[in-house]
């Protein structure tokens, strides 16, 4: 797949399940919280200020891979100069640690939730959230290996 066709992948097909599933997931993480309050408080707790940090940090990387990044790797692949090429360099180191933040975040949120795993007293959407964010988490992981190789594409 050349460059052109990974940014599109990207954009259209990955950070577009993740824009569409962020709130879907926020929203359930909340509905748990308030109907397994009292028995399984601790965890949901947990799991609650956890998911937030991902969000968090999925909304900042997003934003500056689709507002900054992606944009210049295009414009590279178009026009390819030792000036752009510094520029990207420099942004994939920064993006590459934002990426680290990234996914010890999600680890975080794996052992807040047990490996994504409900308790007995779960329910439906007890373990549709909890299977939503184990989806998440690996498609965010899947784009994540996408990106670098598109970034040694774009650095070899």
């Amino acid at each position: 797949m050349d460059i052109k066709e990974t940014i599109k992948d990207i954009a259209d097909n990955h950070h577009g399940f993740i824009k569409q599933e962020v709130p879907v997931i926020k929203s359930l993480a909340y509905k748990i919280l308030k109907v397994h309050y009292e028995d399984c408080k601790d965890e949901l707790i947990a799991v609650h200020r956890q998911y937030g940090r991902v969000q968090n940090e999925l909304e900042l990387a997003l934003v500056k891979k689709q507002m900054v990044l992606l944009p210049m790797a295009w414009d590279y692949e178009k026009n390819q100069s030792e000036e752009l090429l510094g520029q990207i360099k420099l942004l994939i180191e920064e993006v590459e640690k934002d990426n680290e933040i990234l996914l010890s975040e999600f680890r975080k949120l794996k052992k807040a939730t047990n490996n994504y795993t409900m308790p007995e007293s779960g329910c439906p959407t007890y373990d549709s959230t909890y299977k939503k964010m184990e989806k998440l988490h690996s498609e965010v992981e899947k784009y994540i290996g996408i990106e670098r190789e598109m970034y040694k594409n774009i650095l070899s």
